[in-house]
């Protein structure tokens, strides 16, 4: 198995980015929808106080009424124009739609007029129309902009403070009065515009930051799916040859698997009459062929705590007990070889592959695992007499006429042995100086 990193070039993964990312963004639009229908209700139970909280003195009765008939339609307005917003990107959520980036710039258009225009309605009940621009309800644009962080962009809220900005400012010049002759504090706010467009400034600055903090969330959403789908391609690759498990160590360890002495069970399998078959079949009958039985091997490795640790064409190398460790490695290899046997023999009563006959040989040590190579290509590597003596033991089921072969180290950590069990006695292996007392399962 190997592993291949780019330090500086990263994947490609925009197109599930960007479908994430219209969910996640269409999911913050209905909570900031859902935040604003609750502003606004809250706004319609204050409302309905207002004629208590305001003494006559400051503010004539009839006078209070007009007000509270205008603000109060606002609110219930803008709670059910909220409200019904909220519910059409639940259904939208539900269906998968996409909302399109214009509809973001009108909706905040639409919501900062209405506060604009609001003010506006209510300015003549005022002795000085001007004093609307101090009142509570200019604070409103406030909410706008702070919630405009959850769309996830920095132009529109922005462009949320900038339109705030802009029309404060043009409505406080619209009302703002004639200096009087006798000099009064209250000049700087009825007759002067600076105090405005200072406030109007703040407005816009607002907008900016509540950007820069929408960007900076937008980042670490994107890191975060993009981090999320390489795990989950990385989980994709490397399941096809491991188990979920041992991909989950791998990924963790970033490939950098730390060169150690363990214990390992091998089991080498080969097809047998592979080279025949090729020679007489199209490519994409044989990688056909091989894709349907390599699928049978892999789900029953992983089902047993081991790893396709190479693909050879016409067989494969399986390890067990490395690089995570198991409790008992050869049990887990014998058990994956015997169910191995019988599911190709189901899948050939079931038509789905041809008629295929294996060799499989294990035997159980100690040996090196870790990962060797450069710093750009890695390859996770195994080592020692184990795996060379499990490829001999393979190889002799051929001498023999067997499809399954174990070594006397792998009967002794057997808990039972299986059924039909045999053995064949001591034979010399190639390149070993003793001989390998040798057991035939099947």
């Amino acid at each position: 198995m190997t592993f291949v990193y780019h330090k500086k070039e990263k994947p490609e993964i925009s197109p599930y980015f960007h479908l994430a990312f219209a969910q996640e963004n269409l999911r913050r639009e209905k909570q900031r929808a859902g935040l604003l229908a609750s502003v606004f209700g809250v706004g319609v139970l204050i409302a309905s106080f207002f004629h208590s909280f305001i003494p006559e003195s400051a503010f004539p009765h009839q006078a209070k009424m007009d007000v509270l008939r205008v603000v109060f339609s606002f609110m219930l307005f803008m709670g059910l124009y909220e409200l019904s917003i909220w519910n059409l990107f639940r259904r939208w959520l539900q269906k998968g739609i996409h909302m399109p980036q214009f509809t973001k710039f009108l909706n905040a258009t639409f919501e900062v007029t209405s506060i604009s225009l609001l003010m506006y309605l209510i300015s003549d009940k005022f002795d000085h129309p001007i004093l609307v621009m101090l009142s509570p309800f200019a604070t409103l644009y406030y909410f706008f902009i702070i919630l405009s962080t959850l769309r996830l962009n920095f132009w529109i809220s922005f462009y949320t403070g900038l339109v705030a900005g802009f029309e404060y400012l043009l409505l406080s010049v619209y009302l703002l009065e004639q200096p009087s002759l006798v000099a009064d504090s209250l000049d700087l706010y009825m007759s002067v515009a600076f105090a405005y467009g200072v406030k109007a400034g703040i407005l816009v600055l607002c907008g900016a930051c509540a950007g820069f903090v929408s960007r900076q969330i937008q980042k670490s959403i994107k890191t975060s799916i993009e981090g999320n789908e390489t795990h989950n391609q990385l989980i994709t690759f490397f399941g096809q040859q491991v188990s979920p498990e041992i991909a989950d160590l791998i990924i963790k360890e970033k490939g950098m698997l730390k060169s150690q002495h363990m214990k390992v069970s091998v089991l080498f399998l080969d097809i047998r009459n592979f080279t025949k078959y090729a020679d007489k079949h199209t490519a994409d009958e044989v990688v056909a062929y091989q894709n349907s039985f390599f699928r049978i091997i892999v789900d029953v490795v992983n089902r047993h705590g081991g790893i396709v640790n190479q693909f050879l064409g016409d067989g494969c190398m399986i390890t067990f007990g490395a690089p995570i460790p198991l409790d008992n490695p050869a049990e887990n290899a014998v058990k994956a070889g015997l169910e191995i046997i019988d599911e190709i023999k189901k899948a050939v009563f079931a038509n789905l592959i041809i008629p295929t006959s294996v060799g499989i040989g294990v035997h159980v040590g100690d040996a090196v695992i870790g990962n060797i190579g450069t710093e750009t290509r890695q390859q996770f590597s195994i080592t020692g007499n184990v795996v060379i003596l499990a490829a001999r033991i393979e190889q002799l089921n051929k001498v023999y006429g067997t499809n399954m072969l174990v070594s006397q180290d792998v009967i002794n950590e057997l808990s039972e042995y299986p059924a039909l069990t045999e053995l064949l006695g001591v034979v010399d292996v190639k390149g070993m100086e003793d001989g390998v007392e040798l057991y035939k399962l099947s």
